[in-house]
């Protein structure tokens, strides 16, 4: 990567030709990070919960289920308020006034929705099917829904969502043990909204039952319960769809170290892996300005420190105004880039300020 002040100067096209950005930041898909402890040992050392909480609608007034028959709708007290008993039932909950509530106008700030008596049927929510039961739990205004459910169900639905089915056998189990290492080391993640992990790319894309494939569940099914671990604990097996030719050491992203976390060369076949975005000299100054930064008219932006990869650690801006020095990751989100990973050129396109190519 070459590095370089940039001079946008009015009347100047500036081109930041830059490699993709990681979806959920920078490491993992290899054999050899995930042999860090894949032995019997592994599975002994860390401690399985029963259960696992993912957030699957959130903030949201309004949701539709179908019960399947033998399932029940439960209230915090465990009053049975809904038993489809003899077939699978429909029905809507709303959130009122700081309440979830029921057709028949039941209030209670969390429900339970089961899927039989043994929780083993299947859940309809919003038109998609989930393993497990759900939970409801009033948010203010709004309410968040919660499946609740085994481990090893979870990455069923997790897998064909972050990887595709097709792909060889043994890199879809590595899958499955990045998934289930980067699980258990994020169990309460959304601790203050009652859950664990959300469906999102925030923590891990989920589907529920609706998305599972019968690959990528052999693929669970053959990993069940193995587990990379590091110093007796699951590790954060961060993943990414791909990695420009370069993944970046923890210190360089967060600005705390992790051993096994550590920025290595990776062959990257992807089509992906560079990227570029025109913007205007304008509107990247509009862009820093609404995020807190009003340097009026930008003159040089300096890359102070690059990481293991070459990825932008921190940068100096200077305007007319003054001038700030910002982390790559910040310069990245205010500007709605892909990735730290991007290299700095310029150009003239008369008669005024032209489009940034980034």
């Amino acid at each position: 990567m070459k590095e370089m002040p940039f001079f946008p100067s009015k009347g100047k096209q500036i081109r930041y030709p830059w490699r993709l950005g990681m979806r959920r930041f920078f490491l993992l898909l290899t054999a050899v990070l995930l042999c860090l402890n894949l032995n019997s040992s592994a599975k002994a050392a860390v401690k399985i919960p029963s259960e696992i909480r993912v957030g699957i609608l959130l903030k949201v007034s309004t949701v539709d289920f179908q019960i399947p028959k033998g399932g029940k709708l439960v209230s915090a007290a465990g009053k049975i308020l809904w038993d489809a008993v003899g077939a699978a039932k429909t029905l809507r909950l709303t959130a009122k006034n700081g309440t979830v509530s029921t057709p028949n106008g039941n209030l209670s700030d969390c429900f339970t929705v089961t899927s039989g008596a043994d929780n083993s049927g299947i859940i309809w929510v919003n038109g998609r099917q989930y393993r497990g039961k759900i939970l409801l739990r009033s948010a203010g205004k709004v309410m968040n829904v919660i499946n609740v459910l085994d481990l090893e169900q979870y990455l069923r639905g997790v897998l064909p969502k972050e990887v595709h089915p097709d792909w060889p056998l043994e890199s879809l189990k590595a899958q499955a043990v990045a998934a289930r290492s980067y699980t258990l080391a994020n169990l309460n993640k959304h601790a203050g909204a009652k859950f664990d992990l959300c469906a999102g790319t925030h923590c891990q894309v989920y589907g529920g039952k609706s998305a599972e494939h019968s690959r990528t569940n052999k693929a669970v099914e053959e990993t069940a319960g193995t587990v990379a671990t590091y110093n007796g604990k699951a590790i954060a097996a961060l993943y990414h769809a791909s990695s420009g030719g370069h993944t970046e050491c923890s210190s360089n992203v967060w600005d705390w170290d992790v051993p096994y976390l550590r920025g290595v060369a990776d062959l990257d076949p992807s089509p992906h892996s560079y990227w570029y975005k025109v913007m205007s000299a304008s509107e990247m100054e509009e862009a820093f300005r609404r995020n807190g930064y009003p340097l009026g008219r930008i003159t040089q932006i300096i890359p102070s420190k690059t990481g293991t990869s070459g990825r932008i650690a921190s940068c100096m801006l200077i305007g007319e105004h003054g001038q700030v020095e910002l982390t790559g990751e910040k310069v990245r989100t205010v500007l709605s880039l892909r990735s730290t990973f991007f290299t700095i050129e310029w150009e003239q396109t008369p008669p005024s300020r032209g489009p940034l190519a980034i």
